[in-house]
């Protein structure tokens, strides 16, 4: 299930493919391909306007690729590994990505604060966390972000 920025449910117009799914031939499709099958595609002219990678890929090699893309999916293979988040940040602040970053895997409500500070957009939710959790989790990060910054966390930016 897709959740949007409010943590609520929002229909999704892309369709995920494994490497070995057949693809539309017309490229830009809302079809989204893990980065190996994205560049064979993208070889021969059919690549589709969404890529999957892991959070351990180049991020150099990713970033050759941005002008063609509308949606970068970054799959977090733990909840305790935090290499999607760099990669995220990366793409926003070195990068300048302007198109989707949607996270999928096996995330936490708790992270949802995190994941929008480092730049996603949306998530694709695990189907054993309650849709109503996340919506909890942006309220509780909104209200973090609507109050003011201590004394500490001034000094220590």
């Amino acid at each position: 299930m897709l959740i949007d920025r409010n943590g609520l449910p929002v229909a999704d117009v892309w369709t995920y493919r494994g490497a070995d799914e057949p693809v539309a031939t017309v490229a830009r499709s809302k079809d989204v391909l893990p980065l190996d099958a994205w560049l064979a595609a993208n070889e021969q002219g059919t690549a589709p306007a969404g890529i999957r990678v892991q959070g351990h890929d180049d991020p150099e090699r990713i970033a050759a690729l941005l002008p063609q893309l509308e949606l970068i999916v970054i799959e977090f293979p733990k909840s305790r590994d935090g290499r999607g988040f760099t990669l995220a940040k990366f793409l926003r602040e070195k990068w300048h990505f302007e198109g989707s970053i949607r996270a999928a895997g096996p995330l936490l409500p708790d992270q949802l604060a995190m994941l929008w500070a480092c730049g996603f957009d949306s998530l694709l939710s695990p189907s054993d966390v309650p849709t109503a959790r996340w919506h909890e989790a942006a309220l509780a990060a909104q209200g973090r972000a609507a109050r003011p910054r201590t004394l500490l966390e001034r000094l220590s930016a």
